[in-house]
């Protein structure tokens, strides 16, 4: 095996070693199929620009019921688990030491003798999403490729728990091509961006707004054709909001006519709408507080810096 087991004596030492290299759950990132981050976000927490993820709710969940999922899966397959593989561990490559793996378990292959040639890796997850095996989400697909070939194994399976009520599972081969392809995009990403501390390019406006959260004074860029023709469409599309807005208020308009002092009205027996006043509240008064105690206004006032507003000319 091209690969080595790293056990550390807790999680916060695994954390550690997590830092030191690309794990499963972030080459979907760099090769551009995570819906929820980019590659500039990624190396911006990998260079220590911005802090690592806090654990959501979802993701600290996810972590207590791998054992629920791992239970679902063996009683459906019928397949050992290997209890040893529970925990925080990883599988490091040891020439490129940065392809790194953390799996949830790993688990016997059926009917093979129990050695390590003949080992699969299982992966777990707890989603709300609803999930077809045909059609699995494309950052899980890619997750589970890079740990097997990784860990040096054929064989996976995926399994998720949907909402806590529908169990579901599809096994894995290794596509040695589509590996090979995640490998070559993690060392140029490492080699590039890490190690030569190349920022990758901007993809969505988040990224933008994480590089320069305000303008340059004065400040003028040349854009290309693509930019431009976006820029015409986009005023197209305003003047047709704006129609669309003009027709919105004049048809609520006509509606609210029909409602005299009533807070419903109705067609053919069925209530279609209502016109109601929100119950009384209460509104702080900046003006009148400054004016009463400025010092104390002052006090607790200071600058914020607001978003960067797109007005088209």
């Amino acid at each position: 095996m091209n690969n080595v087991i790293i056990k550390p004596k807790d999680r916060a030492e695994w954390l550690e070693y997590r830092k030191t290299g690309i794990g499963s759950s972030e080459v979907a990132t760099i090769v551009g199929l995570n819906p929820w981050e980019t590659p500039y976000q990624l190396w911006r927490r990998k260079k220590g620009l911005d802090p690592a993820k806090d654990e959501t709710f979802a993701m600290k969940a996810g972590h207590y019921l791998e054992d629920a999922v791992a239970q679902f899966w063996h009683d459906e397959t019928g397949c050992d688990i290997i209890k040893s593989s529970a925990g925080d561990w990883l599988i490091r490559d040891k020439e490129k030491t940065y392809l790194q793996v953390s799996p949830d378990r790993t688990y016997w292959l059926s009917g093979m003798p129990h050695n390590n040639t003949n080992k699969g890796i299982l992966e777990c997850k707890t989603t709300q999403m609803q999930i077809d095996a045909d059609d699995l989400p494309k950052h899980w697909f890619c997750q589970v490729q890079y740990q097997l070939g990784v860990a040096g194994y054929h064989q996976g399976s995926l399994a998720w728990l949907c909402s806590g009520r529908e169990f579901g599972y599809k096994d894995i081969a290794l596509v040695p091509d589509f590996y090979g392809w995640i490998v070559e995009e993690v060392d140029k990403f490492w080699q590039d961006n890490i190690i030569g501390n190349q920022e990758p390019a901007a993809t969505n406006v988040q990224d933008v707004l994480l590089k320069f959260n305000r303008h340059t004074d004065g400040k003028i860029v040349e854009i290309d054709d693509a930019i431009f023709s976006d820029y015409q469409r986009l005023k197209e599309v305003k003047k047709e909001l704006a129609k669309l807005d003009e027709m919105k208020s004049e048809l609520e308009e006509r509606i609210k006519l029909g409602f005299g002092d009533a807070e419903a009205i109705s067609y053919g027996g069925q209530t279609i709408a209502t016109w109601k006043a929100p119950k009384p509240g209460s509104k702080f008064d900046e003006k009148a507080f400054k004016e009463a105690h400025p010092d104390l206004a002052k006090e607790f006032t200071f600058p914020t810096q607001g978003a960067r507003r797109l007005l088209l000319k």
